[in-house]
């Protein structure tokens, strides 16, 4: 029995966990992006650990566009929770404002 573990196994979780982060950046579910990025850094730190796991070119790439993805994900959320919370102080200002008309 071949113990090593093949690269598709071994990296299909976390090929699925991206595309579900993908989708939830999408959605604006900011929470679901943060539980989902939690699971991800573990599954990394466990491939990282793993003796079985075989980092060949293959598995070394998806690695690669995995950062690339996440600092891509990192400056649009970044750019996105900026402009949600410039609405939010308008309305609070907004809000303060009519109170003190009122």
């Amino acid at each position: 029995m071949n113990q090593v573990r093949t690269m598709a196994s071994a990296l299909e979780p976390l090929i699925s966990l991206n595309n579900e982060i993908k989708m939830a950046s999408q959605a604006d579910n900011f929470s679901r992006i943060l539980y989902l990025d939690t699971k991800r850094r573990e599954l990394l730190k466990s491939l990282a650990t793993d003796p079985l796991f075989n980092s060949d070119n293959d598995s070394l790439a998806v690695l690669e566009e995995t950062a690339y993805q996440n600092q891509a994900l990192i400056v649009d959320l970044t750019d996105r929770m900026t402009a949600l919370t410039r609405i939010t102080g308008d309305k609070i200002k907004m809000i303060r404002s009519y109170r003190k008309a009122s």
